[in-house]
């Protein structure tokens, strides 16, 4: 796999540990189309000790995806699972016709905790959302290319962990962004895994207690429902 994390910039790598903290980045960080409905997904974190990076949500045409399993990671999935930073994702799918929105949450989620961001969609799009667990070297949470409810109604989803593998699962302090660890965001010189897979979770090998980080699926919950 060529990741060329090199061409994210040094701001990036600085920025990215904020994002656990809940503070957001400017205001381009959001891209909004003023077509369709807007809808509400509100997004519960489900584990014991994982925080979540702030979200990356896109409403799209149906069959769109950011990730496949078993394929080659992305630079932009290398740069939401591994520094938190969904930011570049967004900017390529609202580059892409098929994509009606893109943006980016205002805050990180807390484990037990809960956060809303607001998106709009055309008629029949699909949703997709992503977001790093922090106290990790490279696992996102994902829903992926599911449909948006009808009317007035909601839908929930519940949400598994994916390792975008494009860094190994060392999990150690000096590559884990989290506040656990506060470590490197990015691994340029570490091509981990090379393919997209199902997480298999944190088995206290590098300083990272199991107890306290590990995680059974599913990692989170969304209700999704229009606004208005």
């Amino acid at each position: 796999m060529n990741k060329k994390i090199h061409t994210f910039t040094k701001s990036l790598l600085c920025t990215s540990i904020l994002i656990f903290a809940g503070n957001s980045l400017a205001d381009d960080n959001y891209h909004y189309s003023s077509k369709g409905k807007t809808y509400e997904v509100s997004f519960t974190n489900l584990t014991l000790g994982q925080p979540m990076a702030r979200l990356m949500v896109a409403s799209h045409k149906a069959g769109t995806s950011f990730f496949n399993e078993g394929e080659a990671p992305t630079e932009e999935l290398a740069s939401l699972a591994e520094a938190g930073n969904g930011q570049p994702m967004a900017e390529k799918l609202i580059q892409m016709p098929e994509v009606t929105t893109a943006v980016v949450g205002d805050t990180g989620t807390p484990p037990g905790g809960s956060s809303v961001v607001l998106i709009q969609a055309k008629k029949r799009d699909h949703l997709s959302i992503g977001a790093m667990l922090g106290n990790t070297n490279d696992a996102f949470v994902a829903l992926r290319d599911m449909a948006l409810p009808k009317k007035r109604q909601s839908v929930t989803y519940y949400l598994s962990a994916y390792d975008a593998g494009t860094e190994t699962n060392d999990e150690s302090c000096a590559t884990v962004p989290g506040p656990a660890c506060g470590g490197e965001a990015l691994s340029p010189y570490d091509e981990g895994e090379g393919y997209v897979y199902i997480h298999n979770g944190i088995h206290g090998i590098g300083g990272m207690d199991a107890a306290t980080y590990d995680w059974r699926s599913p990692v989170a919950k969304v209700v999704i429902k229009a606004v208005h």
